[in-house]
């Protein structure tokens, strides 16, 4: 029969993608230890899991070296190959919680390598009367997350909303503007999701369905049962579990519970029934958590294995954001673009991000980009103090100015209305995790198994990584058991220092913007803090003489085609539009691959444009190009650091010794 079970109602988290919250009432069944080291047994059959905090794990997993490049082979990049270039069926069943952009490209990816999925997804299904983009906020794609969707898909915003360059706009009304170079893709957090939600029911619909308005209630690991609840019922529930040979014949249905389930009944009002509710026969091999910061999946896994899901909080949640959109393009927002004095025609397609910061840097910052029909877009951030007076419009009015002076004053009415209406969304923590599996084949993704701050650019980013790597572990893994807690594990093994690295070059960065605090009250703290903007110093130190050298280059050739111009213009040659296609196509190869002489190729035509200071590759965004894994980063990084401690401790004793050697010439003079 229908499992009923009251479970406790959602919560409202915020989370990655499609913001996926789920709340759940576990029931978890005993697990040997020996399937599991360093694993406690969970609780009992059928017992609902306390929810007191376990201890952190005191081990770590062994790092192991996951290469992006070495788990793509053996995937199509043909996103418009049909069914029959997938694989067969293999008789598994992915169960993926979450509908947002990790969970989305997971179930291409596994739909591609044979197996059937089902999505779940707390949030109503997309559309005019249930999207709200108030929680939204502005993402850059780099080449590290491009590339594993464009393996398994073609997302037209991936194309169209090519992103060339971030501006940094300086508070000085005469200041010309710092243009950041960047080679990827710039869109709303929302449009993203969706997009990837219709790109897979178009390609995917034969092995992946939706479900909406269902977030996780019940997990039985030891029976591999997952339950969910309809969102507006607290009593009724469906449950998944995992008989591995009953396939779902009808894998391409999309819906939610109200529409799919009768409730009262427990079976299928639909005479396509793919599974009988009375008889459980929903197929759940591998679980998949892809629910977001505030992931109860790990919060379960959490319970179930005292000590070894407890996450380590690396920053607290300090800051928060809200969304602004439908900002009408005016002619001094036009200005802003670098490269405004460029012919339409002759610039380079993309669009650039715009991030506007006031002199008192304490009231925040707003970050802007053109959206898709032309008007702009963006958010306002800032620490949760900020937010405490902001109490009516007048108030937003007042405060606008001072954390973006160059905004347009059209703006400001509409802006300052959207904002009082809008949520307060905070950024999450940054939390650690030392594992992202467990036995019984349950693994998490993105946000779920990893969290960072917006600094770097890297969460979208990492997580769509996260399933092209999980994806080339499972490769080949036909049954389950042994075989995929075995492949999930390497996957753990691998990732997790590597996103660890990440989360340490993330405290990095935002260490040079940090203020010490009060060392005889928090002297751990503030040595930290100490070290790490130490580190940051003799790494930005060494760093930014190859800043100089490239963005002097850059400079050099600026001047060199445009001596070439003016010489062609005078022979009456002129410009035939050769080389801005060559760049056109160099930019789309940039952005897809992270190709480095490619992205080279786009600078140069950038700094040919554009008027303003323009900065070639500086510290700490080398990565973003996608070409440098995390760990490797961070050894470079460090390296850098170490050469720089040396050189400042040899130009110190050098100073010491010529300041000692005059001091007794002077001394031997008297």
């Amino acid at each position: 029969m229908l499992t009923r079970q009251r479970a406790q109602r959602p919560g409202s988290h915020s989370g990655s993608g499609a913001g996926v919250a789920t709340a759940l009432r576990p029931c978890v069944g005993t697990l040997a230890p020996a399937h599991f080291p360093q694993a406690q047994a969970p609780s009992s059959p059928g017992t609902s899991l306390s929810r007191a905090p376990a201890a952190r794990a005191s081990s770590a997993p062994k790092p192991r070296s996951t290469a992006p490049s070495a788990v793509a082979e053996g995937v199509s990049a043909a996103a418009g190959s049909t069914e029959a270039d997938w694989a067969p069926l293999n008789g598994l069943t992915a169960v993926i919680v979450g509908a947002g952009p990790a969970g989305c490209t997971l179930a291409m990816y596994l739909a591609r390598q044979g197996w059937r999925v089902r999505v779940f997804e707390k949030r109503p299904e997309p559309g005019p009367a249930t999207t709200s983009r108030q929680r939204s906020w502005v993402l850059a794609m780099y080449p590290r997350g491009i590339r594993p969707i464009s393996h398994v898909a073609h997302v037209p915003l991936l194309v169209e909303r090519a992103y060339k360059g971030l501006v940094v706009k300086p508070a000085k009304a005469d200041a010309k503007p710092v243009v950041l170079e960047r080679t990827g893709v710039l869109m709303d957090r929302t449009l993203l999701a969706t997009a990837l939600l219709d790109t897979v029911r178009q390609s995917y619909s034969s092995r992946v369905s939706f479900t909406f308005d269902a977030p996780l209630a019940d997990v039985d690991l030891a029976r591999k049962t997952a339950t969910f609840t309809h969102a507006a019922s607290t009593d009724a529930t469906v449950t998944a579990t995992a008989p591995a040979a009953a396939a779902t014949a009808g894998a391409g249905r999309t819906g939610s519970l109200t529409a799919d389930y009768n409730i009262t009944s427990g079976r299928r009002q639909s005479a396509e029934a793919d599974y009988d509710m009375t008889s459980n026969a929903v197929p759940y091999d591998l679980l998949v958590g892809a629910d977001g910061a505030n992931s109860r999946t790990r919060e379960l896994l959490g319970e179930a294995f005292p000590g070894q899901f407890e996450t380590e909080v690396l920053t607290p949640s300090e800051s928060a954001y809200k969304a602004v959109y439908g900002l009408p393009p005016l002619p001094e927002v036009s200005a802003w673009d670098p490269d405004s004095g460029t012919p339409q025609g002759e610039r380079l397609p993309g669009q650039f991000f715009f991030f506007l910061s006031g002199g008192d840097t304490s009231k925040g910052f707003m970050s802007v980009c053109r959206d898709l029909d032309g008007t702009y877009c963006g958010y306002l951030a800032g620490k949760l103090s900020n937010w405490e007076g902001l109490k009516t419009k007048e108030d937003y009015l007042a405060l606008l100015p001072k954390a973006a002076p160059h905004l347009p004053p059209a703006w400001l009415p509409l802006m300052a209305q959207q904002l009082l209406d809008a949520p307060l969304s905070r950024f999450p923590a940054m939390r650690s995790l030392s594992r992202f599996w467990a036995p019984g084949g349950v693994v998490m993704v993105g946000d779920a198994a990893h969290t960072v701050t917006p600094s770097l650019g890297q969460g979208l980013n990492s997580a769509v990584q996260d399933c092209e790597i999980l994806a080339g572990e499972l490769r080949g893994v036909s049954a389950g058991g042994e075989a995929l807690d075995a492949a999930l594990r390497r996957f753990s093994e691998g990732r997790a220092p590597e996103v660890r690295a990440l989360q340490d070059l993330e405290l990095l960065q935002s260490a040079g913007l940090s203020r010490l605090p009060d060392l005889t009250k928090e002297p751990i703290k503030g040595l930290s803090l100490v070290l790490r903007k130490w580190i940051v110093i003799q790494y930005s130190g060494l760093a930014f003489i190859g800043t100089i050298a490239a963005t002097a280059a850059a400079a050099r050739r600026k001047d060199e085609r445009k001596k070439a111009a003016a010489a062609a213009a005078g022979g009456g040659g002129g410009a035939d539009g050769k080389e801005l296609a060559a760049a056109a196509a160099a930019m789309a190869a940039a952005a897809a691959s992270g190709d480095a002489a490619a992205a080279a190729v786009v600078a140069d035509v950038l700094a040919t444009q554009l008027e303003a200071n323009y900065v070639r590759s500086p510290p700490f965004y080398e990565l973003l190009r996608g070409h440098m894994g995390y760990r490797e980063m961070l050894t470079r990084v460090y390296g850098m650091a170490a050469a720089g401690t040396g050189i400042t401790a040899a130009l110190l004793y050098g100073m010491l010794q010529g300041g000692a050697a005059l001091l007794a010439r002077v001394t031997a003079g008297l």
